[in-house]
C-alpha cells in the first residue's frame, strides 16, 4: 500500500508540502493537482488499495473555495481511505509559526521595528482564525483589509499572502506565491544570496533543514490539522 498527499497549491505551497513530508513521511507521495477542480476530479478516481491525505484549503469569505471544498467532503465522506487535513493556507501555517518572529530578526533589528504594525497585525489574525476554528467573520476580515491599506476585492488567503511577504521581503525568509523562502528550506548558513550584512535570529544557533521542518510542525497550526487527520 502506498500514502499520497495530494493538494492544489502549486509554486511555493507546492515546494513547502514537499519539504516538510520528505521530513516527516518521507515514504509519502506529495502531488499537486494544482487546483480545486483537479483535486476534486482526483478524488473521485481514488482506488481502495491506497491511502489518501487531500489538503484541503478553507475559506469562508471565498465562495468558489466553499463551493470545491463542499463537492470534495460530499465525495469522499464514505471512503475510509481518504482523509482531510483542515489548513486555511500554507502561509497561515508559517504565520502561526510560533518562532516566525526570532528567526527573521536579530534581537535588535531596524527592520522588526519597521514591520512592527505587520507583526502585529499577524498575531491578530492568527489568534483570531484559531479561536474561531478559521471562521473569521467579514468584519474582522475587512478590518484587516483596512489595517493593510490592501483592496477590498482581496480574499482572506490573499491578505494572509500579502502580510507573510511583508513581514518576511528582503530577508532569507522572503515568502511570496512563487517564492518559498530558501532559508526556510536548506541548512544554516547555506543561503546562496545571502550578504556579509545580511543577519537573522539564527545567526548563533545555526539549525539543519531538517531542525527546521519538525519545528515548524511542532510549533504552528500543523500539529493539531495533523492529529485530526490521523497522522
Amino acid at each position: 500500500m502506498s500514502t499520497y498527499i495530494w493538494c492544489e497549491d502549486s509554486g511555493s505551497g507546492f515546494l513547502f508540502w514537499k519539504k516538510l513530508f520528505n521530513v516527516l513521511y518521507e515514504e509519502f507521495t506529495v502531488e499537486t493537482k494544482k487546483n480545486n477542480s483537479e483535486l476534486f476530479k482526483a478524488a473521485l478516481k481514488v482506488d481502495s488499495e491506497n491511502e489518501y491525505y487531500i489538503i484541503m484549503d478553507y475559506f469562508i469569505d471565498n465562495p468558489n473555495v466553499l463551493r470545491e471544498t463542499k463537492r470534495l467532503s460530499d465525495i469522499i465522506k464514505d471512503k475510509k481511505n481518504v482523509h482531510t487535513i483542515k489548513i486555511p493556507s500554507f502561509e497561515f501555517i508559517i504565520l502561526s509559526f510560533t518562532l516566525l518572529e526570532k528567526w527573521i530578526f536579530t534581537e535588535e533589528d531596524e527592520l522588526r521595528d519597521k514591520r512592527k504594525e505587520h507583526l502585529q497585525l499577524k498575531d491578530l489574525l492568527v489568534d483570531s482564525l484559531m479561536n474561531e476554528n478559521y471562521e473569521l467573520n467579514e468584519g474582522k476580515i475587512s478590518e484587516l483589509r483596512e489595517k493593510l491599506n490592501y483592496s477590498d476585492s482581496l480574499y482572506l488567503e490573499q491578505l494572509l499572502a500579502k502580510l507573510l511577504y511583508e513581514i518576511t521581503r528582503n530577508t532569507g525568509f522572503e515568502t511570496s506565491k512563487g517564492k518559498l523562502g530558501e532559508c526556510f528550506t536548506v541548512d544554516c548558513c547555506t543561503w546562496e544570496s545571502k550578504q556579509s550584512d545580511d543577519l537573522c535570529g539564527l545567526e548563533y544557533n545555526h539549525l539543519s533543514y531538517v531542525e527546521k521542518m519538525r519545528l515548524i510542525a511542532d510549533n504552528s497550526v500543523i500539529k493539531d490539522s495533523f492529529v485530526k487527520a490521523g497522522l
